[in-house]
């Protein structure tokens, strides 16, 4: 598994969905609109996110402008691990249903055989 999906299980940057381009990705060179993840970006992201348990937000940042390249904000920071945690959170939720239903499904269709 790519670490793109594993940070981005709902694809949520698949696309350019306003003026500017979400950390850890890049304007697609053909069609702009379409974003392509940078792996050494995503890998620092992930590293960022065990790195806060220890450290404060402004640090975290700091260290991943420097490590990367690409600057980004402590609120920016924030905002995206805040919105990442929450695609996770919601995409296992869906995956959960999904199952549950299935099985649902499966019983209901066995009580009637």
């Amino acid at each position: 598994m790519m670490i793109a999906q594993k940070l981005n299980p709902t694809n949520r940057y698949k696309t350019l969905k306003g003026p500017t381009i979400p950390w850890g990705y890049e304007a697609n060179s053909i069609d702009p609109h379409l974003l392509e993840p940078v792996e050494e970006q995503l890998e620092a992201l992930s590293m960022a996110e065990d790195y806060l348990k220890e450290s404060s937000y402004p640090e975290v940042a700091r260290w991943l402008t420097e490590y990367t390249g690409r600057s980004i904000t402590p609120m920016g920071l924030w905002k995206r691990i805040k919105t990442d945690k929450t695609d996770r959170r919601r995409h296992a939720e869906q995956k959960s249903r999904t199952a549950k239903t299935q099985a649902e499904g499966n019983i209901k269709t066995q009580a009637f055989n």
